[in-house]
């Protein structure tokens, strides 16, 4: 087990469902997301994601668009987000850290080039966040190497539900798994639709040894309670998070982390 299995472990034996944030690399500049670091682990988070910022970030909100141009407007050498990453894990050499790209990041640092970096920082997983769409050959390549690395590729599942990628989570999920939450007819999530449960159980059933996380429209500990209420082994916040750390407002930061993982605790 590499150090993020064993944190999944830890958190769900003491009857918790892990909590995962995403920490934009960059915004507004290295120094900043170093210190970002560690308000994270400070407030409770189990699992730091470390996003290298992307010029298209298509699948995500507005707010990441600008978290994304903050960043690069700061630091545009994408090679300086893999020696940041190698930085932060001297810093925290405990901690169980997972890198999330779009795939034009991982095409312009070129694959072998990105995995290697992963490596180097000794990084437990990665989510290549548009996937799905993305050339299988590319998708081969990259596996190779990060099966070769030690590293894991982690799977998405997203809204609508997609049956045809059950087969691949059963069979090459590792660590955990993003199942994006149901939406309304207006692609909003004023709450935690209900449905979310059957669609956990449906990943679940499939055998695979991924944890499930949960995300999307999670925003405060009410949502948070919600979402646990559905049965995830795990919560992933993003979005709400980027306008605290656009506007340095680290201590509601803090405090809007420490009210979400609250809810992730055994009642």
């Amino acid at each position: 087990m590499n150090r993020l299995d064993q944190r999944i472990q830890q958190v769900l034996g003491r009857g918790e469902k892990f909590l995962c944030c995403v920490l934009p690399l960059g915004d507004p500049n290295m120094a900043a997301t170093k210190r970002l670091v560690n308000h994270f682990l400070e407030s409770g988070v189990d699992i730091v994601e470390l996003m290298i910022p992307s010029k298209n970030p298509h699948f995500d909100s507005r707010r990441m668009h600008a978290a994304c141009r903050r960043a690069l407007t700061a630091q545009p050498n994408l090679g300086a987000y893999l020696d940041l990453i190698k930085e932060i894990r001297g810093e925290h050499p405990d901690e169980p850290f997972e890198v999330m790209t779009y795939s034009d990041v991982v095409q312009e640092l070129g694959v072998r080039r990105f995995v290697e970096g992963l490596r180097a920082a000794g990084v437990e997983a990665h989510l290549l966040a548009d996937s799905i769409v993305s050339p299988p050959t590319m998708l081969d390549e990259m596996d190779n190497l990060l099966e070769s690395a030690s590293i894991y590729r982690i799977r998405f599942m997203p809204h609508p539900f997609r049956e045809d990628l059950l087969p691949d989570i059963a069979d090459n999920g590792r660590g955990f798994m993003i199942l994006q939450s149901v939406a309304d007819k207006n692609g909003q999530r004023p709450t935690v639709d209900e449905r979310n449960r059957a669609l956990i159980e449906r990943v679940r059933a499939t055998g695979t040894r991924a944890s499930i996380m949960l995300g999307y429209g999670i925003r405060d500990g009410q949502r948070a309670a919600e979402a646990v209420a559905m049965n995830p082994d795990g919560l992933i916040i993003g979005t709400v998070l980027m306008d605290m750390i656009g506007a340095g407002d680290y201590d509601g930061l803090s405090g809007l982390i420490r009210e979400i993982k609250s809810a992730t605790l055994p009642r």
